[in-house]
């Protein structure tokens, strides 16, 4: 969304999966201790993590594997993405943002409930909502043949 809103004309669309963002005028910083906790504890992070990530029946292969690939990682990427994040941005160009916008969310979502993706539809003054039943945080990923064709079909055809 910020590189839409700062290339306005590079877009004629946008769709996002499970989007997230602090909708509150001024959001709360991020918290130390939990800084802190990622740094000492990854593995303590991302298994927890994983597990709430894909909510879907039969996800054991794909939370192994996206275990397997979050492990690889280091702590300091998601730290340094907190710390450097500007919160507040985002929710003040949810009015401006004029392209066609498609919203996929999937409605068992364990981290980012429907609801925060319903107000951020409701703020875009071009977006829809499209919920992939009992979806989890990351349909994409996990269901790609409910997502890819609304995908393509929005990219084709909006």
């Amino acid at each position: 969304m910020l590189l839409a809103a700062d290339g306005p004309k590079r877009f004629d669309r946008l769709a996002v999966v499970a989007p997230y963002m602090q909708l509150e005028a001024e959001p709360a910083p991020p918290n130390p201790d939990w800084l802190e906790a990622l740094r000492t504890d990854w593995p303590g992070f991302i298994v927890p993590f994983m597990h709430k990530v894909f909510t879907e029946p039969d996800s054991a292969d794909v939370i192994a594997e996206m275990i397997a690939i979050g492990l690889e990682a280091t702590p300091e990427v998601a730290v340094t993405q907190e710390l450097e994040r500007d919160w507040e941005r985002p929710a003040r160009l949810l009015g401006a943002m004029t392209c066609p916008t498609l919203v996929v969310h999937g409605d068992a979502d364990a981290g980012v409930p429907v609801a925060l993706a319903e107000r951020i539809v409701a703020a875009l003054p071009n977006a829809r909502l499209e919920l992939i039943p009992g979806g989890g945080h990351r349909p994409d990923i996990r269901t790609p043949e409910r997502v890819n064709p609304l995908l393509l079909d929005f990219l084709l055809n909006a």
